[in-house]
C-alpha cells in the first residue's frame, strides 16, 4: 500500500475532500461521499471498498492500524491534523475517513416502503433509516427537502444502513403516490388508532416534517390517516421514534 502525505489545504485532493464533506450539491455530481471511523467504513465494506482512505496524522489507534493493513489494496492518505479537523464534524476525531462511492438505488415496493416528507434533522432521519433495515423495509422514498441521505450526519446516525437499503431521494412524492400499486397511509394525529389497524402488505406510509407535519395535498391522496395512542398532556411524540413504532408493529403483524 502506498502513503502520501498532505500539509497543504491547496492540494488538489484535500480541495476534492473538502467539497464532498460539505456540499450536497457536489457529493451527488461525483457520486461520492465520507465515512468517519472505522464502524462505518468496515460496514461499507461488506459490500464494496473505498476509494482511498485518510489518515489523521495524530492516529495511534489499534483499530485504525488494523483495518488500513486490511486494505492493502487501498490507497491511502496522512493529512495534517490541522486539515484533517476539518474534513471532520466530530468534537474527537476518530482518526481516519474513506471515500466511497454512492450505490445506484433499485425500488422495491414490498413488503413496505416509507415516504419520508421534508425529514430535515439528520438525526432522526438516521434513525428512521437503521429500524427501516431492521425491519425489512423495501424501499425508502425521500421527498425534495429531506436531510441529505449522504451527508456525515446522518451517515453517523444510520451507522450505514443505507448502503444496504433501497432509498430513491429528491423524490415528487405526490407523483409517486400516483403511480404506486397499492394502499397509502399516512401516520399523524387524529387518525385510527395503530393498534387497532390490520395492516396490508405492499402499502405505503408517509412520515411528515418535524415542524409542519405531511404536506395537506399528500393527505388526500392517503385511504386513511393512523395515529399512536397517547396518554393525555401529550400532543406527539419525535417522528423518528414514531416511525419505529409503526414499523415493528408493521413487522410485528406479518412476522408473529
Amino acid at each position: 500500500m502506498s502513503e502520501d502525505f498532505i500539509t497543504s489545504k491547496e492540494n488538489s485532493l484535500y480541495k476534492i475532500l473538502k467539497k464532498i464533506s460539505s456540499s450536497k450539491g457536489f457529493r451527488s455530481e461525483v457520486g461520492q461521499t465520507l465515512l468517519d471511523g472505522v464502524h462505518l467504513i468496515e460496514s461499507y465494506q461488506h459490500s464494496d471498498q473505498p476509494l482511498v482512505l485518510i489518515l489523521d496524522e495524530n492516529t495511534h489507534s489499534s483499530e485504525v492500524e488494523r483495518l488500513v493493513k486490511a486494505s492493502n489494496h487501498v490507497k491511502c492518505f496522512t493529512l495534517s491534523h490541522e486539515l484533517f479537523v476539518r474534513l471532520s464534524d466530530l468534537k474527537s476525531t476518530t482518526g481516519i475517513l474513506a471515500l466511497v462511492s454512492i450505490p445506484k438505488c433499485e425500488y422495491k415496493t414490498e413488503p413496505l416502503v416509507l415516504l419520508l416528507d421534508r425529514i430535515q434533522d439528520p438525526g432522526n432521519l438516521g434513525s428512521i433509516l437503521r429500524t427501516a433495515r431492521a425491519t425489512n423495509v423495501g424501499s425508502v422514498i425521500l421527498s425534495k427537502g429531506c436531510a441529505d441521505l449522504w451527508s456525515p450526519k446522518t451517515l453517523r446516525g444510520s451507522q450505514g444502513v443505507q448502503f444496504k437499503l433501497n432509498c430513491l431521494v429528491d423524490q415528487d412524492l405526490a407523483e409517486w403516490i400516483n403511480h404506486f400499486d397499492g394502499e397509502v397511509i399516512a401516520l399523524t394525529m387524529n387518525g385510527n388508532s395503530l393498534y387497532q389497524t390490520r395492516l396490508k402488505k405492499n402499502m405505503a406510509i408517509i412520515l411528515g416534517n418535524e415542524g409542519t407535519g405531511i404536506d395537506p395535498l399528500l393527505l388526500k391522496k392517503t385511504s386513511q390517516i393512523l395515529s399512536l395512542p397517547m396518554q393525555g398532556g401529550v400532543e406527539s411524540i419525535n417522528v423518528s421514534a414514531a416511525a419505529s413504532v409503526f414499523m415493528y408493529e408493521f413487522y410485528r403483524q406479518f412476522k408473529a
